[in-house]
């Protein structure tokens, strides 16, 4: 977040043009107009010089766009060919769609998931369920928990017979 505020820049220049271009004399007409203490942040020498340079230069006391090249990859027409080509083969991966349009992949990518609001995820192919399959699955179930009902009963009766026969120290512990 920026420090100073259009308004802030703005009052700095004017007062630095009304002041016959003086620095310190801005930098107190600021101070007194925004109630800052005598030991709060006011904008420095050199922070005033660059808006007086940059309304100068440019019109605007505002910071410039960062250097570099634009992004020319999602432009309209490239993200109207990715939604084509990811509607008429969704399967395809973003890597041989990439390779199918001669785009970037991280770029496909970007205009995938930004632009066009998709989301990658892969189908689960699963058995398709058929009315007996409720009754299967509640019989299986009944039949495992009575298994296991009389294992559980066996191994339990087991350990009492060893304890009374053996002695509770002859059992091994697992």
């Amino acid at each position: 977040m920026e420090q100073w505020g259009v308004v802030h820049r703005v009052f700095a220049y004017d007062e630095f043009v009304r002041s016959n271009e003086s620095v310190v004399a801005a930098q107190r007409a600021f101070r007194q107009r925004f109630n800052i203490e005598r030991h709060g942040a006011i904008p420095n020498r050199k922070t005033v010089m660059r808006w007086v340079n940059a309304f100068r230069t440019t019109g605007s006391i505002m910071k410039k766009k960062p250097p570099g090249p634009t992004r020319t990859a999602t432009t309209p027409e490239n993200v109207e060919r990715v939604r084509a080509a990811v509607v008429q083969s969704p399967g395809r991966s973003v890597r041989k769609q990439a390779q199918a349009l001669r785009i970037d992949r991280s770029s496909v990518r970007r205009i995938i998931k930004r632009e066009l609001k998709f989301h990658p995820y892969k189908l689960a192919i699963v058995q398709q369920l058929k009315p007996t399959d409720y009754r299967q699955r509640s019989e299986f179930a009944l039949d495992m928990f009575s298994l296991f009902e009389v294992y559980m009963c066996e191994v339990y009766m087991c350990g009492n017979i060893a304890e009374n026969i053996l002695g509770k120290s002859k059992i091994p512990k697992y």
